[in-house]
C-alpha cells in the first residue's frame, strides 16, 4: 500500500505547554482525525481505526468513551426488524 507523510511545524512551546512529545502530539492528532471522519461519516469504522493506527476494537472503545454510536441504527428501522422477529415466532431459530 502507498503512503503519504503529512508534517506541520509545532513549536516547542506548544509542545511543553501540552507535555506532549512530538510523536504522542501526531499520534493525539491521527485519532482527533479518525473520531471526526468516523462521527461525520467520511471514513467507515475499518478505514477510521486504520487512521487511528488501531484495531477496530480499540477504535470502537475509544469512540464509546467519548460517547459516540457505533452503529447508527435507525428507529423506523429497529422497530421494523423487531416486528419481523415477532412474526417469526419464539422458537424461528430452533432446528430439529
Amino acid at each position: 500500500m502507498k503512503t503519504e507523510t503529512i508534517s506541520f511545524e509545532v513549536s516547542q512551546d506548544l509542545l511543553a505547554s501540552l507535555k506532549l512529545s512530538s510523536e504522542d502530539l501526531g499520534q493525539n492528532i491521527r485519532l482527533l482525525a479518525a473520531v471526526s471522519f468516523f462521527r461525520d461519516k467520511k471514513l467507515s469504522l475499518g478505514k477510521a481505526a486504520q487512521l487511528a493506527g488501531l484495531n477496530r476494537l480499540e477504535f470502537m472503545d475509544v469512540l464509546s468513551r467519548q460517547g459516540i454510536v457505533v452503529f447508527d441504527y435507525d428507529e423506523s428501522v429497529l422497530l421494523s426488524d423487531l416486528e419481523g422477529i415477532e412474526e417469526l415466532g419464539p422458537h424461528a431459530g430452533d432446528h430439529q
